[in-house]
C-alpha cells in the first residue's frame, strides 16, 4: 500500500511538472505568434505598399527616361525582398499557430488562426 501511494505521489508530481512545462511552452508560443502577427501586419500595411509604389514609380520613370534600368532593378529587388519577408513571416505565423493547436489538442473553429488578410 505504501509503495502504491509513493508511485501515486510521484505520478502526481510528474503530471504537475508536465502541466507547468506545457503551459510555459504555450505561453511562449502565443507571445511569439503575437510578435509574428505584428510583423505580418507591418509588412502588409506599410512595407509592401511602399515598396510596390516605389517599384511602380521606378518603372514609370524608366519608361519616361527619368531613371536608369539599375534603379528599376533595385526597386524591384527591394519589393521582392519585402514580399519574401512577408511570406516567410506569414508561414511562420501559421506554423506557430499549428504548434499551439497541436499542444492544446484544438482544431477547426476553436483553433488559433494567424492574421492573413492577403
Amino acid at each position: 500500500m505504501l509503495e502504491a501511494l509513493k508511485r501515486e505521489d510521484k505520478a502526481r508530481d510528474e503530471l504537475q511538472a508536465l502541466n507547468i512545462r506545457v503551459s510555459t511552452d504555450v505561453l511562449q508560443a502565443r507571445e511569439r505568434l503575437e510578435s509574428i502577427r505584428r510583423e505580418v501586419d507591418v509588412l502588409q500595411q506599410d512595407v509592401l505598399p511602399g515598396a510596390k509604389s516605389a517599384y511602380d514609380a521606378a518603372t514609370v520613370g524608366f519608361e519616361n527616361g527619368k531613371f536608369n534600368f539599375l534603379e528599376v532593378l533595385d526597386a524591384q529587388r527591394t519589393y521582392f525582398a519585402a514580399k519574401s519577408q512577408y511570406l516567410k513571416a506569414l508561414a511562420e505565423a501559421h506554423r506557430t499557430a499549428a504548434d499551439i493547436d497541436r499542444v492544446l489538442g484544438e482544431s477547426g473553429a476553436n483553433a488559433t488562426q494567424p492574421a492573413n488578410k492577403e
